[in-house]
């Protein structure tokens, strides 16, 4: 009961100052269902490669190799401007380009789903079964047509990966990739994808599409999810690690009752809305970026945010704090310091996602442990070509004394599901680099805890044990102008007693520490504002606790 009522009372106490938010803490979230989805979807087995078909070369064309191709067959095609194609009825097909080759043209399509009869189609797959298109761009500039698709999959799976659809400017409607269900199945994994200056970036009708490390821009609708006004398409969308910015209306709209799960992508500049849901059955975009720390604006649930916008029924809390940033990476390193303190070193190649929290997303510290107040998430849906990733979290002398942790004993901790875990392989170097003092580190691999195949959006966060010399009070000691002052024993016991062994009292410590050192030299430098601190809000603070001090004290 004590306890209770100690937490209580300095809840009470500082909301009563109105001097500072308190952080509210993340109730346990289980995003085990968002994990399956992103790890099943993102990755297409490479079908047994019979043969590999050259353009030019064994054929002049890419649709003379489709038309000539059979199961688990390569098309590779070389550099050059080519025709539209057509890929009907066939099975385990690469269609891929490692030098730069653009589709250019359009063929006469018929699609007759939604709101679409004929279109003219620039790469056109039915029917089919995981053909994948890879590394081949298409420059709609020169089709002039009325209804315009880049790339359409209709009753069709497979992926679209590291290319480029343009300029998809016919004058009826117009979509850069649009996945289309019918009579059957269509589900496509899009990766790398940047789509540009079309009305839809990616349209998904009756379908079910995952989007991983894309760009869509310059749209009036970056994604559609569903069609509207119909009530026939419902679809289901998994978007992570992507960037959906500047376009003209909506980044993401939902509509059809459709289902939209969208994490760690950065949804910025877009003029109405980042995310619309109209009509949609589930949107959960949490854990996104919306281009500023206060998060998306909403007139109700968050007045206050100066990011992209919002419409009713979508879930967005809690947000990230600073722009993911997403890479491809061969036996290099990621650099994530600008946006996360963080980087990230892939020994193989893989595509990683680096995002910051803005607030602490697992559950308690440690026993005997303090947070450092850091916290990111690193994302890798494929380690298949990874043999090891080393995760480095970055600190400074400032926070570390803010904090009040002994440097020797930081460590990573891997958020489980349930409690915060030490990374199995992992220490700290305090050798100090750029602007930092040192770095926490983990060695992730497929022995370790975490594993490789751990790293499917789950979170980490730097802990150590508190130093004997824990941050001092900045700004009272700067009211009474010296760090010994005997009024400054109660606010420490304070500290120590209730503040620090909750999980809530320690984020707003950390909160402290972190955000009072300027104001508190502020103070120090001129003697009537030290004079109206002490008097008017740290001698009353004191007062109080030493007449409660029998109720808060161990």
């Amino acid at each position: 009961m004590k306890k209770i009522f100690s937490i209580l009372f300095a809840l009470v106490l500082v909301v009563s100052l109105g001097l500072v938010t308190v952080p509210s803490v993340l109730a346990e979230v289980d995003r085990t269902d968002i994990v399956q989805v992103a790890a099943g979807g993102y990755h297409t087995a490479a079908p047994v490669l019979a043969d590999t078909i050259d353009v030019p070369g064994d054929y002049d064309t890419i649709q003379e190799a489709i038309d000539a191709a059979s199961d688990g067959d390569t098309i590779r095609v070389a550099a050059g401007e080519y025709d539209a194609v057509i890929v009907e009825g066939k099975a385990n097909i690469n269609i891929i380009s490692t030098e730069g080759a653009t589709v250019t043209t359009a063929n006469n399509f018929s699609i007759e789903v939604g709101p679409i009869e004929i279109a003219w189609v620039m790469a056109a797959v039915y029917e089919s079964e995981n053909i994948n298109i890879e590394g081949i761009n298409f420059d709609g500039s020169g089709v002039s047509e009325e209804d315009v698709v880049g790339i359409a999959y209709v009753d069709s799976t497979g992926s679209i990966a590291d290319l480029t659809v343009e300029n998809i400017i016919g004058t009826g409607l117009r979509a850069g990739v649009a996945i289309i269900g019918d009579v059957g199945t269509s589900a496509v994994n899009l990766s790398g994808v940047n789509a540009q200056n079309s009305m839809a970036g990616v349209a998904v009708w009756n379908a079910e599409a995952n989007l991983y490390g894309c760009t869509i821009t310059d749209m009036e609708y970056g994604i559609s999810v569903g069609w509207p006004w119909v009530g026939l398409y419902p679809s289901s969308v998994n978007i992570q690690g992507s960037t959906i910015s500047n376009n003209d209306l909506v980044g993401i709209y939902v509509c059809d009752d459709s289902i939209l799960e969208a994490h760690f992508n950065n949804i910025i500049g877009n003029t109405v809305y980042g995310v619309w849901n109209n009509g949609g059955e589930t949107v959960d975009a949490t854990y996104n970026w919306w281009g500023d720390a206060s998060g998306p604006y909403h007139p109700i649930t968050n007045p206050g945010g100066e990011g992209n916008s919002v419409s009713d029924d979508v879930t967005f809390e809690l947000w990230l704090e600073a722009e993911a940033v997403t890479e491809t990476v061969s036996d290099d390193t990621l650099y994530a310091w600008d946006e996360a303190d963080a980087e990230v070193e892939v020994t193989g190649t893989a595509t990683v996602t680096i995002a910051k929290y803005l607030e602490n997303p697992g559950g308690d510290a440690p026993s005997d442990f303090t947070t450092m107040g850091k916290y990111i998430d690193v994302y890798v849906p494929d380690t298949e070509d990874v043999t090891e990733i080393e995760i480095r979290l970055y600190y400074t002398d400032t926070e570390l004394t803010a904090a009040g942790i002994d440097e020797e004993s930081l460590r990573p901790f891997w958020w489980d599901g349930t409690e915060w875990v030490e990374c199995s392989l992992s220490g700290v170097n305090t050798a100090g680099i750029y602007r930092y003092s040192g770095y926490m580190w983990a060695k992730i691999r497929a022995d370790t805890t975490p594993s490789l195949d751990d790293l499917q959006g789950d979170e980490f966060g730097g802990y150590g044990h508190p130093s004997e010399t824990p941050g001092g009070c900045f700004i009272a000691t700067a009211a009474y102008g010296t760090d010994t002052a005997k009024e400054l024993d109660i606010l420490r016991e304070f500290r120590d007693t209730v503040l620090l062994p909750n999980s809530l009292g320690a984020e707003f410590v950390s909160l402290y520490y972190r955000t009072s050192p300027p104001l508190a030299d502020f103070i120090s430098q001129h003697e009537v504002l030290r004079t109206a601190v002490r008097v008017g809000f740290v001698d009353p603070i004191v007062k109080i606790l030493n007449w409660t001090h029998d109720l808060w004290s161990a």
